[in-house]
C-alpha cells in the first residue's frame, strides 16, 4: 500500500495545475487518471486561454515556437441576435491545443515532484478506524493511502458523488446542468475573408473563432440538454446570422457542467475542484481560470491543514469555502439569474439591448442613459417587450438577492445548515438555464 499526502483523482487542467501548487508546498502529491497519457483531453482540440492569467497563476507564457502555441489575438466581438450594432472589448488571448498544453503542465508539476499513474480508474474511498477518508482503491487493484483525496474527475465527480456527509452535496452533473458544444471545424471558401478575432452572437449561444489552419475558423454553439439540441441550436444560429460559406473539415463535441456550484468543497480527508465542482464561468462556460482561482489559495490552506502530518478535517479546510464562496462565487452566482432573464426575450427584445448598450457594451462606449429609463422607453416605444423588461428586472432582483447571500457565506461550519436552507430557498425560485431551451 502506498501513502502519500495528497491523492487527486484527474489529470487535466485542474488536477495537475493543483499538484504542482501542492508539490510546491513540499507535499507528497499522487495524481491519477483513467486514461492512457496519450489520450489524455483528446477530445477537444483548440482552446483559448487569456494572457493575463499566465500572470495571475504564475505559470510561463506560451508562445510562438511552442508545440501547444497556435496563435494570438487581442479583440472579442459581439453582434445581436438580428446581426446589429457591433460591440469591442479587448482581450489578450492565446489560442492553444489543449492536450499539448496539459502535456506541459505535467511537465512542470514532474519537475516539482508530483507522481503520475495512468489507466487507474477510481473504484472507491479508503476510511480510516474513525471512520474518515484516508485514501482510495482503484479497479486496478491499487491501494493508495492518503490524508487528503482530491476530486478533479470533470463531470463524472467520481470521488464527489460517493462521500457521506452533510456537508457535501453528491449531485450528478446531469443533461439539464451541462453546456453542450458543438465546435465545426470549417475552411473558408472565400480566401480573402480571415478569421484573425472572436465574434460571438450571445443569444444563440454561438460563435465564430479563429483555429490552427491557415484560412479556417472554428463555428461553435454551446446548449443545455444534448449534443442533439445542440445541433438544433447550431441549425438556428447559421439560418440566423450570414456567417462565411465554407467547407466543413471535421467536428468536436464536448460538454462542461453549467449549474451552480456545491456550497461546500471540503470534508473531512476531501477537497473537490475543477468541473467535479461545477467552477465554470456563467457567461460563456470556460472553467480552467474558475477552477484555478479556487486552486491558488486552496494549496496553502492544504499545505497548513497538513503540517506535522495532521489530519485535515472540514473546520481546517473550510476557509477553502469562504475564499471562493464571498468573491468570485458571489459574483458567478448572481449572473446565473441575470443570464436567465437576457436570454429570455425575442430577437428584437435581445436587438434593442445592443443598441442602447444594455449589458451588452463596447470597452470605450458610453452608458445611453439609466438601465431602468431605457427600458421603460424601449417599452413604450414598442421597441422592448414588456415580457422581457419584467424577466429582466426579476433577474436583477433575484441576481442582487443571490449575491448578498453568498457574500456572508459563514466563516464556520457551525452556522453551514442555516446558510444553507435560505440558498436552496433562493435558487429553487431562481431556477435553470435549461428551463429557458426552446
Amino acid at each position: 500500500m502506498e501513502q502519500y499526502d495528497v491523492v487527486i483523482v484527474g489529470a487535466c487542467t485542474a488536477g495537475t495545475y493543483f499538484s504542482s501548487l501542492l508539490a510546491k508546498e513540499g507535499l507528497k502529491v499522487l495524481v491519477i487518471d483513467k486514461d492512457k497519457e496519450e489520450n489524455l483531453s483528446k477530445r477537444l482540440d483548440i482552446f483559448h486561454f487569456t494572457r493575463d492569467s499566465y500572470k495571475d497563476f504564475d505559470i510561463e507564457e506560451s508562445k510562438p515556437g511552442d508545440e501547444e502555441f497556435v496563435r494570438y489575438f487581442d479583440v472579442c466581438y459581439s453582434k445581436s441576435a438580428l446581426d446589429n450594432y457591433l460591440k469591442t472589448n479587448k482581450i489578450r488571448v492565446s489560442v492553444m491545443h489543449l492536450p499539448l498544453f496539459i502535456k506541459r503542465l505535467r511537465k512542470k508539476a514532474i519537475e516539482n515532484g508530483v507522481e503520475f499513474k495512468f489507466e487507474q480508474c477510481f473504484e472507491s474511498l479508503i476510511y480510516n478506524e474513525e471512520g474518515k477518508i484516508n485514501g482510495i482503491k482503484t479497479k486496478q487493484g491499487l491501494e493508495i493511502r492518503a490524508r487528503l483525496v482530491v476530486d478533479a474527475s470533470g463531470i463524472p465527480s467520481v470521488v464527489r458523488r460517493q462521500v457521506q456527509d452533510p456537508y457535501m452535496e453528491n449531485f450528478e452533473i446531469g443533461p439539464r446542468d451541462k453546456f453542450y458544444v458543438l465546435l465545426k471545424y470549417v475552411k473558408l471558401k472565400d480566401e480573402n475573408i480571415k478569421v484573425v478575432d472572436s465574434t460571438s452572437w450571445q443569444y444563440y449561444k454561438g460563435w465564430i473563432a479563429p483555429q490552427h489552419s491557415e484560412g479556417g475558423a472554428i463555428i461553435g454553439v454551446g446548449a443545455n440538454l444534448s449534443y442533439d439540441y445542440a445541433r438544433i441550436c447550431m441549425q438556428r444560429f447559421e439560418d440566423s446570422i450570414p456567417l462565411p460559406e465554407y467547407e466543413l473539415q471535421y467536428e468536436e463535441m464536448g460538454c462542461t457542467p453549467y449549474r451552480r456550484p456545491p456550497y461546500s468543497f471540503v470534508s473531512d480527508g476531501f477537497l473537490v475542484i475543477g468541473d467535479a465542482a461545477c467552477l465554470t464561468k456563467p457567461f460563456n462556460g470556460e472553467g480552467i481560470p474558475s477552477a484555478w482561482v479556487q486552486c491558488t489559495p486552496a494549496a496553502k490552506i492544504v499545505s497548513e491543514a497538513l503540517k506535522d502530518n495532521k489530519y485535515p478535517t472540514k473546520e481546517a479546510l473550510w476557509e477553502i469555502n469562504t475564499l471562493y464562496q464571498r468573491n468570485e462565487g458571489a459574483e458567478y452566482a448572481s449572473l446565473r439569474p441575470l443570464l436567465i432573464g437576457v436570454v429570455d426575450m425575442t430577437k428584437k427584445d435581445n436587438d434593442y439591448m445592443f443598441k442602447k448598450g444594455i449589458y451588452f457594451r463596447s470597452d470605450d462606449e458610453e452608458e445611453h442613459g439609466s438601465l431602468i429609463g431605457n427600458l421603460i422607453k424601449g417599452v413604450l416605444k414598442k421597441e422592448f417587450s414588456l415580457y422581457a423588461f419584467r424577466s429582466l428586472l426579476d433577474g436583477f432582483s433575484k441576481a442582487n438577492k443571490i449575491k448578498k447571500l453568498y457574500q456572508k457565506y459563514p466563516s464556520d461550519p457551525k452556522d453551514y445548515k442555516k446558510w444553507e436552507k435560505k440558498a436552496n430557498k433562493l435558487w429553487n425560485k431562481i431556477g435553470s438555464m435549461a428551463d429557458k431551451c426552446k
